[in-house]
This record gives C-alpha cells, structure tokens and sequence, in this order.
C-alpha cells in the first residue's frame, strides 16, 4: 500500500468521524431537550451522552492537529528537496552552474575570488570505450574527491559533461596549494574500476566589483589554454592570454561559413610505384581557400575542427568528393587507372554514428567500387575502444580498406595489428628522414634503417602493403627501394596537386602504356 492511499485513508476517517461528532451530539441534545427535562433521569442520560460526544470532539482537534503538523512536515520537506534538486548537480551532488553563480555574484559583491576551472582529460575515451554507466561512476568518484580536495576552502560544483568549477572567496587560501591537493586527488585511481585519468585546470583572479561572466571567461580562457599545453596541465590566467581563444573561436566560426559557401576543395598527392615511377592511387587533403586570407593551412584549421566538431560535416565532403572525384578517374581512364583513393578519417568522425552510412552512400552515389576506397586513420584515431572498433570492422566488412598512417609512432603498433583490420601501413616520415646517410658518426640514420626494414618484413609476414611517406630526395627512395619498398609518397615523387594535374598523370600514363 502507498503512502499516498494511506494518506487518502486517514483523511477520510477524519471527515466521518466529524460527521459523526455532528451528528450524534444535534440529535442527543435535541432529543433530550425535546422530551425530557434538564433535571430528570432521562436529563442526566443526555448529559452523560455528551461526554463522549465531547471527547470525540477533543479527539478529532487533536489528531487533526496532528495531521496539519504531518502535513506541514512534509510540505518542508518537499520544498527543501525542491530547492536542494534546483541548485544541486543530481548525478555528483556537487553544487551546480545557478548556485555556484549565485555565490560567485555574492563573493565578488563583498570582495576578491578565485575561480579554478577542472576538466578530465580524454573523458569522451572512456565513455566511448567503456560506457556511460563506468562514465558517470567516474565522474561521480571525481567529484567526491574534487569535494574532498576543497574541504572548507571554497565551493566545488559541477558545471556539466566532465567539467567542474571551484570558487575561492577567501584570499587567504592558497590556490597554487589547492591545486596541488586537486592534482593529487584526481591523479590517483578513481571510482571502483580504478580508472587512471588526469584532469586539466584554468584559475582566474579577479577583484571585487568585476562581472561573474568576466572572471568565468577568463578561468576558461585559461583552461584552454592549460589544454594546448597537453593533458595534466594547469595554467593562470594573464592579460592577453584570451586573444588566442578569441582567435580560435573566430576562426571555428568563419570555417561553419567556409563549408555553408563551398570555400574548401580536395587536393591529391599521388602513391606512386618506386620500381616504374607510375602513379598507382592518391591520398586526398583538404586546403581552405579563405575569401580574405588566402589559402589556410590545414595545420591550422583541422585542430579548430576537431574541437568545434565540424570535422564530421568537413570529413564528409572530403570523402564524397574524393569518391566522386575517383570514379570520374576510372571512368575517364580505365579501371585500372587507380588501385586505391584515400581519405583521412579522424577520431571525431569515427564517433559519429552516421560514419558507416556516409561511407556507404558515398559509395553508392558515385559508382566507385569499395575496394579502391582507403581509409587513412591515426593510431591515436583508432585506439579509441569499441564503438571505433566496431564501425572499423564493419566498414571492412563492406570491402572498404584500412590504412594506418604514422606507423611506428605510437607505443602499441604492433599489437595494434592483431586486432585493427589494416590492409596498409604507412611508415613514418620520421624514419625516412636521413635514411639515406652511412656516415658512422649519425647513428640515428642505422636506427631509422632498422626500423623501416622491420616494418617491411613484419609487413610482408602479415600480407599488407606497405608506403614510405615523406621521400624527398632520390637517395632516400633509392634506400628504401633496396629494402623492398614498391610504394611512396613525398615531395621528391609528387607534390599534393589538383584534380586536373592527377588527370594530366594518368593521361601521360596511358599514352605510355599504349606506346
């Protein structure tokens, strides 16, 4: 039975029993008055009549007393739970953005604050790779600890997603000291799976009588900041630290307008045969042509898409196009024009849930067969857990090739093998960089012999095809060659070109191969 029919219940009992009370006590008193007198026997019977009559009464006043005070208990406490739910994070318990602001507004009414920016490092990872249940644990054991790590120094909320705020209005706590105690907080195991994860921090100052929005930007501005330093930073804000982040969101801002107005386009650099010098595929890059500043270099625009996430609607043109551009190829040059086209794919876009189906239509709208399309992916793109691990294997499920780019950078290289569907490694460029020197005195140029002659043989082992990037001189794609390398890529080969420059290739090909 529930509280609420319970309560139903009770309430109806005391409406009979004053019914009740009513009743008995107009029919007892006119009865008696009526028929007998006040002094008789029957007189007295009615008296006594009226006592319990009278008592019911007192009984009903006092368990309706009772019942107002139950009542009035539990709309308290309703509106105390109202109030706690409206400024508390549900999840952490911590306070949340409307109350931490509610503070903040007092603290810097009354004088100076401090708001320190926290943010967990790569949480998107363990979300993707774990789940969200493992996820909300974590953030719940990071807030306890964050709470912790505070004390009765300031006030900790949580801001929301991943992100938590500190607000410091005493200027005697020492906030390089409050950081440290954070550090050593979050950098421990965390929650019950003992997760190991690093946080990044901002911290802004500001005097009493500056806006809350102010001194919130400015933490953020600093959080940003301690991000493009790496991960399990923490940076202070100064003056002219916000003009980067500024420029940042500037410029996430025209590269929305930049994909609205048609303002990117696909470039190719040939993959070319080290032993005939024929262009065997191509690798498409995207290049902005800025209506005012010229052409932007992707250095500089693609980690403002990562961030903003219009990497996923830049990727899909990048992919489209490329199909689109490669089935033209084959149709204008024959089907052996080409063995392979390939786009790079970014972490971002392999998160996205719609990635499949655009690689699918991308293929389906173009007529350009699976086969030909190789995606090119980082080891960092690719150890990203199991969703990425799924859409990597659906898509090779579809005929659709694999390449990982950078090999030999990352730490889990090779294991990564056994578990990535990979049909191509590229080698670094890092390890064809004087490759070509046998001077005794360089011994990094034996190291990086080493190296690429193990990835070819590993490669051979395991039937991938393997590419030399970054060749830019003959010797150096003449060393490689005598380790048994067939494919590069590099400014000595070719450099990235238009579409109609790759058409001029392929046409200069095809007059050879018909001489």
């Amino acid at each position: 039975m529930t509280c609420g029919m319970i309560d139903h219940r009770r309430r109806w009992l005391l409406v009979l029993l004053d019914r009740l009370i009513v009743f008995g006590g107009c029919v007892t008193l006119l009865w008696g008055a009526a028929v007998f007198g006040p002094m008789t026997w029957p007189g007295r019977v009615v008296v006594l009549l009226a006592v319990p009559v009278t008592l019911l009464a007192s009984l009903r006043q006092v368990l309706g007393h009772r019942e107002n005070q139950r009542l009035l208990r539990a709309q308290r406490e309703a509106q105390r739970r109202l109030g706690y739910d409206a400024t508390h994070d549900s999840l952490t318990g911590l306070a949340n953005r409307a109350l931490f602001r509610d503070r903040l507004g007092a603290a810097l009414e009354a004088g100076p604050a401090t708001v320190v920016m926290v943010d967990l490092d790569d949480f998107t990872a363990v979300n993707d790779s774990l789940g969200h249940t493992i996820g909300d644990d974590l953030l719940v054991a990071a807030a306890e600890g964050l709470d912790e790590a505070v004390g009765g120094d300031g006030l900790a909320a949580r801001l929301g997603g991943d992100e938590f705020a500190i607000l410091v209005a005493d200027p005697a706590v020492d906030t390089d000291e409050l950081i440290g105690r954070i550090g050593a907080v979050l950098d421990g195991p965390l929650s019950e799976h003992r997760l190991l994860v690093h946080a990044s921090a901002g911290l802004a100052t500001a005097p009493a009588g500056t806006p809350l929005d102010h001194l919130m930007r400015d933490a953020d501005t600093a959080l940003f900041a301690a991000k493009q330093r790496g991960k399990d930073n923490w940076v202070r804000f100064a003056p002219g630290m916000e003009r980067p982040a500024v420029a940042d969101a500037q410029l996430g801002a025209e590269l929305r307008g930049g994909l609205e107005a048609g303002d990117f386009r696909v470039v190719y650099q040939p993959l070319v045969d080290l032993h005939h010098n024929r262009v065997i595929g191509v690798e498409a890059l995207v290049r902005w042509h800025h209506p005012a500043r010229g052409v932007i270099a992707p250095a500089e625009f693609i980690p403002v898409a990562e961030r903003t996430g219009l990497i996923v609607p830049l990727g899909r043109f990048v992919l489209r196009e490329t199909c689109r551009q490669a089935a033209a190829w084959l149709a204008e040059f024959g089907p052996g024009a080409l063995r392979k086209a390939g786009p790079n794919v970014s972490a971002r876009q392999l998160h996205d849930p719609d990635f499949v189906d655009d690689v699918r239509a991308a293929l389906a709208d173009s007529g350009m067969p699976g086969s030909l399309l190789v995606l090119e992916l980082t080891e960092s793109a690719v150890l990203r857990g199991q969703q990425v691990s799924r859409t990597l294997h659906e898509l090779h499920k579809m005929g659709v090739r694999l390449a990982l780019d950078d090999f030999g950078t990352g730490e889990s290289s090779l294991s990564l093998l056994r578990a990535f569907p990979a049909s191509i490694v590229k080698l670094d460029k890092s390890f064809v960089d004087g490759i070509e020197l046998d001077d005794p005195d360089t011994p990094e140029a034996a190291a990086r012999q080493a190296v690429a002659r193990a990835v070819i043989q590993m490669a051979g082992a395991l039937e991938l095809d393997a590419v030399a990037e970054g060749i830019e001189n003959e010797e150096q794609a003449e060393r490689l060659r005598a380790l048994g390398y067939s494919l590069g890529q590099g400014f000595h080969l070719a450099r990235p070109m238009p579409a109609e420059e790759v058409a001029r290739l392929l046409a200069a090909q095809r007059a050879v191969s018909a001489a």
